[in-house]
């Protein structure tokens, strides 16, 4: 027993620090679908344990592959009893669920929002959905669709030019604003993140910040066509345990493996690479002593934990 708290169980924002799941999205899969019971001190607040660590992370799984919050309910009752062996789709009655189909419906209002140049029903959209899915699961599943669909059709539409600039516009704004609000809950390493040099699309970096910002970490964020050469002075005078880099293009190839190689030889600290940049050149970025991340948020971020680990023992061993 720890002062008036059972021994084994702990608040609501120690699982938030464990799960990554913000505390108002733990709250509605609690109130709103019935996915959660934690045990309730006489004040009122939440307590939980172990076991709601491992039944969040089978929500995070099922979740990721497109099943819907009103569908758990009874395959974690299936989960808590199984070996863990099946698969979703062996406890789902060995139908493979249509990738994303939960989030149909959010696609199609999204886009007719957007067809109407209506600001209001995109924030409402988007406000509903993180207020009851992690970032990461809204990200995978309307975010980046959405941006996949737009990219295809601007060219197919009357107004195909300005609905892409109107969402960028509006999506950069909201994941500004959220960055700007979550910036100061990260309690684990510090991250400097920041576009190569030439790029100016910055979406995909702002996503992978709120992933960062959502797994504990805290960031640094200097978006944009950022020098590579003045990140040093950044590092140097924060003592960011990383660096960032990102690019969907690969234009100025030579001069920028240049700048990334002499930053991971000065910086005492990884350099990591992520973007179409990192794909094109992976080979070569792992030669001048980056580690490249690819284009996979998600993947990016796990590798980031992986490295980060084995750098900090190795650092423990000098």
């Amino acid at each position: 027993m720890t002062g008036n708290t059972p021994s084994g169980l702990f608040p609501i924002r120690e699982l938030v620090r464990r799960t990554g799941v913000n505390a108002s999205t733990l709250r509605a899969w609690e109130n709103r679908h019935g996915l959660l019971a934690p045990t309730r001190m006489p004040s009122g607040h939440r307590l939980y344990g172990e076991g709601d660590i491992r039944r969040i992370q089978r929500i995070q799984d099922f979740l990721a592959q497109g099943l819907s919050l009103g569908e758990l309910a009874p395959l974690l009752a299936q989960a808590s009893t199984d070996s863990g062996t099946q698969s979703i789709h062996s406890q789902a009655g060995g139908t493979s669920p249509t990738p994303h189909s939960a989030w149909n419906g959010y696609l199609a209002e999204t886009l007719k929002a957007l067809e109407d140049f209506s600001t209001e029903r995109l924030d409402a959209l988007y406000s509903e959905a993180c207020a009851v899915y992690p970032i990461d699961i809204v990200t995978d599943n309307l975010l980046i669709p959405m941006l996949e669909q737009v990219g295809e059709r601007w060219n197919r539409r009357p107004s195909g030019i300005a609905e892409e600039h109107f969402f960028s516009a509006w999506l950069r704004n909201k994941l500004g604003a959220r960055l700007h609000h979550a910036g100061s809950l990260g309690q684990g390493p510090q991250l400097i993140l920041a576009c190569l040099p030439h790029e100016h699309h910055e979406i995909g970096l702002l996503m992978f910040a709120l992933l960062a910002l959502q797994r504990g970490y805290r960031v640094i964020y200097l978006g944009a066509n950022m020098p590579i050469r003045q990140i040093m002075h950044v590092a140097l005078h924060t003592r960011a345990q990383a660096v960032v880099l990102a690019s969907r293009g690969t234009e100025n190839r030579p001069e920028l493996l240049a700048d990334i190689e002499w930053l991971s030889q000065a910086a005492d600290t990884p350099v990591f690479v992520g973007g179409h940049f990192a794909e094109q050149f992976h080979q070569r970025l792992e030669q001048i002593g980056a580690i490249p991340m690819g284009d996979n948020m998600g993947l990016g971020v796990r590798l980031l934990e992986i490295r980060l680990r084995e750098w900090a023992k190795n650092r423990t061993r000098i």
